[in-house]
């Protein structure tokens, strides 16, 4: 059997250090609960004159071609002549030489940002390099391009630099540069590229990275020095309080930020590193005060102005949760949440949307109004809650009487709902909203589904379903702040929508040589919807790409195997949208 013959050779490693990069970054996407595709790129400028491609890539299946990047170096220049530290001097010759040579280095991986996100086909795509690193006989770009939509989508601050400092707008951004970084310093290695790792295990490459975003993004209430900000909030998090677990709210700017509003001042500021001070200080803030801080130093309780401008962004709150939950949000978008000292994407967003589709679907009569408020009004819970919606409330409050209190039926107002769900067990509402039980204890037979890893709220809803009854809904709040609106039912689609895709896969795929790139896109496309597939579809499609598969064999010696694709017996009428809807 041959092996892989690189036509554009730059050093031996740089397959294998590609579709590495690559995997670090897909399985740090995974790590943070980011869901989108991730194409890692080398693109390489020879150092001397001489070689047969003045320019190299490696990608993988071929995309760009070399000549897409022929004016990089013009621009690189451009945009380096336009930048304004071009013209800053340094005392030192040494200083000045090697800033200058790093921002042209800068300059020239923007440049192939722009070049790439402007190629045909590729404006759906948003692409982050890395500075070039010497390897051999070429100055090497690392290059990570992922989905721009879904980039756009993670909660940001839209802040790039303050006072000339860069900042990480997110957790995706942070993620990605530290990949970016690690790779980069890895091609500086004598043997390039042969650590496959990146020296450090998935969870490591996350926690730095969030070490840096919080760092960076402190330097927007002008605190400098946030390097051991995500242990602080960790240990905060961690520490009860006279046996209480943690709770609170840090409100973070700067004292003279006219968007605060101070209304008890501390005469001695208290250090940002006191920590058993500042959680006894969270138990004084509440629902009238917040604790303040400028990052260095907690300098009393106070509010936000209601005229706070948000796109200032200089002012971030904390929020303490639980034990060992924290958040750091802005202008009430949650940017990132940590729990136990592990970081990710916030995931406790009701799916008002989703809820709102399921009420339409299993009810004939409904007030979706009312019952997205009322969700809303259970999630303010302390230690978890439960909303069930029935077809039959009047009949379920009757038959789970013995364990829960039936109630005259009635709207509740959404603070009288908070308020019951510091009792245990559910809130059982009709699909107009009358509320018919509380203390609902649900029942159910166990059939083999629902999920170990999770809590006995979300596995006694999956019991209580699984059994036989009429059509019901249940929002839950985990304890542990995960949020499930059940059941899980597939999303309606257009049938069109689901014929298009395939039809684009099946007219593609036979191609020879196939344009892999694009199939490979349909591919994903086809098996987002694989779900709503018939036999014969799936026949087709698993047929066409055998085929490509048999040909990648022939000419690489290597193939991707895939579970065949199957139609779904759940799947049914009932998914389909009506095309004018």
């Amino acid at each position: 059997m041959g092996g892989r013959v690189i036509e554009q050779f730059m050093w031996g490693f740089q397959h294998s250090f590609r579709s590495s990069v690559e995997f670090e970054v897909e399985r740090a996407f995974e790590e943070i609960g980011f869901k989108t595709y991730v194409r890692c790129i080398l693109v390489g400028f020879e150092v001397t004159d001489g070689h047969k491609f003045p320019i190299c890539v490696e990608q993988g299946d071929c995309l760009y071609k070399t000549e897409d990047f022929s004016d990089v170096q013009r621009l690189a220049v451009e945009k380096y002549r336009n930048n304004p530290d071009s013209s800053v001097l340094y005392s030192h010759p040494r200083v000045s030489k090697l800033r200058q040579e790093s921002l042209m280095n800068r300059m020239r991986a923007e440049a192939l940002e722009e070049t790439l996100g402007s190629l045909e086909g590729q404006s759906e795509r948003i692409f982050f390099a890395s500075n070039s690193v010497q390897v051999g006989d070429y100055d090497v770009h690392v290059i990570i391009g992922t989905d721009k939509q879904a980039v756009a989508r993670a909660p940001q601050i839209s802040t790039t630099m303050s006072d000339r400092m860069p900042v990480l707008q997110s957790l995706v951004h942070a993620v990605i540069w530290e990949v970016l970084g690690r790779a980069a310093k890895n091609l500086y290695l004598p043997e390039a590229g042969s650590d496959l790792s990146l020296g450090a295990s998935t969870g490591e490459i996350v926690r730095t990275a969030t070490e840096h975003m919080l760092h960076t993004m402190m330097y927007c209430i002008h605190y400098w020095f946030a390097s051991d900000f995500h242990l602080l909030m960790n240990q905060l998090s961690a520490l009860p309080y006279e046996g209480r677990e943690g709770a609170g709210r840090l409100v973070l700017a700067e004292a003279d930020n006219s968007a605060i509003d101070v209304s008890v001042k501390l005469a001695s500021p208290v250090d940002s590193r006191n920590t058993l001070a500042i959680r006894k200080l969270l138990e004084g803030g509440g629902p009238t005060a917040d604790v303040l801080s400028d990052g260095e130093r907690i300098y009393g309780l106070g509010t936000v102005s209601p005229d706070y401008d948000p796109a200032t962004e200089s002012v971030f709150n904390v929020r303490f949760l639980r034990r060992g939950y924290w958040e750091l949000s802005h202008a009430g978008t949650a940017l990132l949440a940590v729990r136990d000292g592990i970081p990710s994407l916030p995931k406790h967003v009701l799916n008002e949307k989703y809820l709102l589709d399921l009420c339409d679907r299993l009810f004939t009569e409904s007030d979706g109004d009312v019952l997205v408020q009322a969700a809303r009004a259970i999630g303010k819970h302390r230690h978890g809650a439960m909303l069930v919606i029935s077809a039959d409330a009047e009949g379920e409050a009757k038959r789970l009487s013995p364990q829960s209190w039936a109630v005259e039926p009635s709207l509740l107002s959404p603070s009288l709902l908070t308020q019951l769900t510091d009792m245990d067990g559910a809130v059982l509402l009709d699909p107009k909203g009358n509320c018919h039980a509380i203390g609902v204890i649900l029942d159910g037979v166990a059939k083999g589904e629902g999920d170990p890893a999770r809590g006995s709220r979300l596995n006694n809803t999956v019991r209580y379903l699984g059994s036989s009854r009429a059509a019901t809904i249940v929002v839950v709040y985990s304890a542990d702040g995960g949020i499930d609106v059940l059941p899980h039912l597939q999303r309606r689609v257009l049938r069109s929508e689901v014929n298009g895709a395939v039809a684009a896969y099946l007219a593609l795929a036979p191609q020879r040589p196939p344009e892999l790139e694009r199939v490979n896109r349909l591919w994903d496309a086809v098996k987002s919807f694989r779900f709503y597939l018939s036999a014969e579809q799936c026949n087709a499609l698993n047929d066409a790409r055998e085929a490509i598969e048999e040909w990648r064999m022939e000419t690489t010696q290597m193939r991707i195997e895939e579970s065949p694709l199957v139609p779904d017996p759940k799947m049914d009428e009932s998914y389909w949208l009506k095309e004018n809807e």
